[in-house]
């Protein structure tokens, strides 16, 4: 069972928290494991957690989606591209820290045993781009030696990834 506490999940028993680690999910946080709220609602998708708020009460993947909603701006479209990139076998994390939307570890691969191997900015179709962010996105890439794709999310749900990045002559 998990817990849903403000924008985490805290994963309770021991034997779950291990099988998930195991399958790149989650990470441990001041003593307990936690997954984020896109990690939560792929795994309720999948029917491999069940997931309760502070008062004991189920939390269906409808509620847990519109609760992330109002959280985190572009949370479905930012969800579809998780969904989509641990669908095709990738260990997605968050890439906050890195100044992106996720970084994404080689088919069966998990951090600690490999590198990064992309990192994602997430866009929906209506958005704009100016040089200055692109630089800065390919320049931050680059800082941490990977590659860079923007995945831009229609208005359909679909999913196209550009690789971005720099050319030197």
């Amino acid at each position: 069972m998990c817990l849903l506490v403000q924008n985490k999940a805290v994963v309770e028993k021991k034997k779950l928290q291990s099988q998930l680690q195991q399958k790149g999910f989650g990470e441990r946080q001041e003593g307990e494991f936690v997954l984020d709220l896109k990690e939560a609602l792929y795994l309720l998708e999948k029917k491999k957690l069940e997931l309760k708020d502070r008062q004991g009460k189920k939390v269906s993947k409808k509620k847990l989606l519109a609760y992330a909603s109002r959280r985190e701006k572009n949370f479905f479209s930012k969800y579809a591209v998780f969904r989509d990139l641990r669908n095709r076998g990738f260990c997605t994390k968050t890439g906050f820290k890195f100044g992106f939307d996720f970084r994404v570890y080689p088919r069966g691969k998990k951090p600690g045993q490999s590198h990064t191997q992309w990192v994602v900015h997430v866009a929906t179709q209506s958005e704009r781009f100016n040089m200055i962010e692109l630089s800065r996105m390919v320049r931050l890439s680059g800082n941490i030696r990977t590659q860079m794709l923007i995945a831009v999310v229609d208005s359909e749900n679909d999913i196209n990834y550009y690789k971005i990045e720099r050319i030197t002559p």
